[in-house]
Order: C-alpha cells, then structure tokens, then sequence
C-alpha cells in the first residue's frame, strides 16, 4: 500500500490549498506540490529537545497511505503534510523516518525519533508517552452507491463487502454472524465490488475508503460503523519542551484552517467522524 499516484493529487489539491490564506500556506507548504525542508523561521526548539539540531525527525509509517507512502520517491500523505507544516512552522528541516504508529512508544523511548505521528489516543499511550494533540480522527464506515445513512441494523439482507481480517469485517462479524460479509483482500477491493454492483454495501476504514472512493466516482461514505478515535502527535513521556513547543504550532496549524485543508485534500468531503464523549 505504500505507493499511489500522488502526482495527480497535487494538482487536484491546488485549488483547495488557495482557498486557505496565501500567507499561511507560504509560511507552511504543504508537501509534495511545494519545496520540502526549507525552515521557515528560527528554531522554536534546540537538543536535548530534539536529537539533531535544526532537524525533526517525525515517525510516519510510510507504507499506509493516505497517512504516509511514496510516489516517486516522494514522501506524501496526510501525515507527510502536518509533519512538514509542523516543522516549518518550528523552523526546523523535516526528516521522516518510516516507523509503524504500533511501535511509537518504543520508538519514542529509545530516541529512534523526536515525535510519533498516527498515534491512536488511549489509556495506554497517555501512560507510556505524551499526547501532543489531534489533527484527524478516523474509524471503520460503511460505503455505498446510494444516498443513504447505513447502520447495522438497515443492513437487513443486502450483500456486503470489506477487507478480510479489519476492524471492520470483524464488527460485521460478530453483528451480523459467520459468512455473512463477503471478504476480499484489500479494501479497494471491495470498494471495486461495490462500484461494480455486486455488493450493496461496502465497509471499511473511513479515511482510507474515502481515499481510495476518489478512484470509484458512484462510490460515497454512508456512515459510522464503530467507535472513531483520534489520531494524535505524540512524543517522549519526560520530552515536556518539545510537547508543548508542538502543541502549540499543531493548535495555530489548527486555528489557521491549515488542518482542515490537509484532510480535504486527502479525502474530500469526508464528513467529521463522531468520538465518544467518555
């Protein structure tokens, strides 16, 4: 999954990128379309803060795109594009080092990288690491041709299709019973399936089959199927400098609607995924 057309991306984001104020897209440029590790200002952060300095060296897993992958040997993805606009924003040079968000806590604590991106907010991370903040939440949906608001309980005796062994097949799973969800290999897959009529259904991760939607144009998200979670940038548990140096460019990131921009150049009009209050 780690390569995908990213070429053809960046002039289809051009025209969202404008609509966020030329003077902040200036300051960050987002990835891929723009001149990457140019810093744009003095470092807001310097060692032991970060390893090497002028450089922040961010964990991206670079074979799950829309997060993280290459086209040409070029690094592109939503999380690419915060952590570049992170770094600019800090005036450090961005350096990624592709790293799995399941080995985060250990990547962070043996000082392989200075922040982990993707991290999923839980118990366990706030335990073991610090939770800089969110830029993005995703979870499991349901994908269909039609205009509709699917639930598991309208499903009823349609066909339906998603990726053998996700989140998603093993929620239908224990929803709806044993050889109910029709599987296949990747969720492009059955995204496919569905566009070409032989399912009415499809499920699937949200972020990911929004992305992967772009290339099946009948093809629409149709709603939540589980519990969405936030996506955080996270960095070593005792590392309190560089966290709060982080924050606070993620939160003007934030504020300037540069964030937002990100996600629609990723995955459209995905709309905002429901976190449980508790």
């Amino acid at each position: 999954m780690g390569s995908f057309p990213y070429s053809s991306l960046c002039a289809r984001g051009l025209a969202l990128r404008l609509a966020v104020a030329a003077a902040v897209l200036a300051t960050v440029g987002l990835v891929g379309c723009a001149k990457q590790n140019t810093p744009q200002a003095e470092p807001k952060v310097t060692p032991p803060a970060i390893a090497e300095a002028g450089v922040l060296r961010a964990g991206i897993d670079l074979t799950y795109p829309p997060f993280g992958g290459e086209d040409k040997g070029k690094q592109a993805g939503i999380d690419v594009d915060v952590a570049q606009a992170l770094a600019a924003s800090m005036g450090l040079e961005l350096r990624i080092v592709s790293t799995p968000a399941s080995e985060a806590v250990s990547a962070l604590a043996g000082g392989l990288v200075d922040a982990m991106f993707s991290v999923p907010i839980s118990a366990s991370t706030v335990t073991s690491a610090a939770v800089v903040g969110s830029y993005i939440t995703d979870g499991p949906g349901f994908f269909t041709t039609a205009e509709e608001t699917v639930t598991v309980a309208t499903i009823g005796a349609r066909a339906i299709a998603a990726q053998q062994g996700s989140e998603s097949f093993w929620l239908l799973e224990n929803a709806l019973g044993q050889d109910v969800v029709q599987s296949y290999p990747d969720l492009r897959g059955a995204l496919g399936a569905l566009a070409d009529g032989k399912v009415s259904i499809a499920a699937g991760d949200a972020i990911v089959g929004a992305y992967i939607a772009r290339d099946f144009p009948t093809v629409r998200f149709s709603g939540q199927l589980g519990t969405a979670r936030p996506l955080a940038v996270a960095v070593a548990k005792d590392n309190a400098e560089l966290a709060d140096a982080l924050r606070a460019s993620l939160d003007k990131l934030a504020t300037d609607g540069v964030l937002k921009t990100v996600r629609t150049k990723w995955v459209g009009n995905l709309p905002e995924l429901q976190v449980p209050k508790s």
